[in-house]
């Protein structure tokens, strides 16, 4: 009876200890990629701003759009320089403009269109009467925050009842990637945490 007990013990030290090591590697993993996005965005040599502007003046230039979601995407492969992309998403309430920027030489890399649904259509109109633009909160996160926008989305969402629309942004400020969360009537943020 003694000998199943230690056998019993033993084998489950070597789970637990295979469980602990296993996570440490996961943990290490994960962290490992957030390192690997942060020195990609400390890279880039344009902004989300200056990407945008791109895009306007390059691509959509005779038409009416407003911007609906930005991302910085480090690891897409339509990046010319291998330092990352802007993938950018604009609309006139009938048609969706994607346009990716790459972050480093500032061209155009890639276009497409598609038609909305009902749900962006909605979506485009909210944006169009919220009191806060997009581009103000870019402009002012970079500008007072000392920092460089790696993502922008519009949300309309029933999470929050205090803030019904708002923007969520990533932002990069040192070695740190943080998302905000600013109401787009007031301006105000809410909420903040650390993504890395």
């Amino acid at each position: 009876m003694n000998k199943t007990l230690k056998r019993l013990q033993v084998t489950t030290l070597g789970t637990c200890l295979a469980l602990a090591l296993g996570t440490g590697v996961i943990s290490t993993t994960a962290h490992a990629v957030s390192a690997a996005e942060v020195r990609a965005a400390q890279s880039v040599k344009i902004s989300l701003r200056q990407a945008v502007s791109v895009a306007l003046r390059d691509v959509l230039d005779d038409v009416s759009v407003i911007l609906i979601n930005a991302d910085f995407d480090y690891e897409d492969n339509d990046s010319t320089s291998g330092g990352g992309v802007y993938d950018l998403e604009f609309t006139d309430g009938k048609a969706e403009y994607k346009v990716k920027v790459d972050a480093r030489t500032a061209r155009v890399v890639d276009t497409d269109t598609d038609s909305l649904d009902d749900s962006e259509a909605d979506d485009y109109e909210r944006q169009k009467r919220a009191k806060i633009n997009i581009k103000d909160v870019i402009n002012t996160v970079e500008d007072r925050a000392d920092s460089l926008v790696l993502g922008i989305e519009f949300i309309h969402s029933q999470d929050y009842p205090r803030h019904p629309t708002y923007y969520q942004v990533d932002r990069l400020r040192g070695d740190q990637i943080m998302e905000l969360k600013i109401n787009a009537e007031t301006g105000r943020e809410f909420e903040r945490k650390i993504k890395r």
